[in-house]
């Protein structure tokens, strides 16, 4: 069993594994590394005293729970990134007060643009400003 662990595909393999966790942030573990867990705990255990199979129901539940919380995550940062979008887009027409640095400028939002970073601008008075400086939203006068 020894030779099994120490075997030099075994740890040229594992080598990789760590490298690769290392390029991706090495901070987090991932499925495929609970994964690998889990099937090296099965393949390695003490054949006089196995795995439970109450404890082998309990950790297939954790990778099914770690599974929906990573698709959760994904629906959340796609439903953020929506919600951008229509909150920028309210802003159409609307009499906005944006304070940006030392300067506050007032007029009306005639459009909004996605610059090459992917992030929405307003563009008040020819000039594109971005929605967080935004400190006041009315209707225009005519609209009053």
């Amino acid at each position: 069993m020894i030779e099994a662990i120490t075997s030099p595909n075994i740890l040229e393999q594992r080598s990789k594994e760590i490298q690769t966790q290392s390029e991706r942030g090495g901070s987090s573990m991932q499925m495929d590394d609970f994964l690998q867990l889990l099937t090296a705990q099965i393949g390695n255990q003490d054949p006089l005293e196995p795995m439970k199979d109450t404890e082998f129901i309990s950790q297939m539940a954790n990778i099914a729970s770690l599974e929906q919380m990573q698709e959760f995550s994904k629906g959340f940062e796609s439903f953020a990134a929506s919600h951008d979008k229509m909150v920028s887009q309210n802003y159409l027409g609307k009499d906005v007060v944006i304070e940006d640095e030392a300067n506050t400028v007032s007029g009306i939002v005639t459009s909004v643009e996605k610059n090459a970073n992917g992030e929405l601008k307003v563009v008040v008075n020819g000039n594109s400003y971005d929605t967080s400086l935004i400190s006041k939203v009315s209707l225009p006068d005519a609209i009053k």
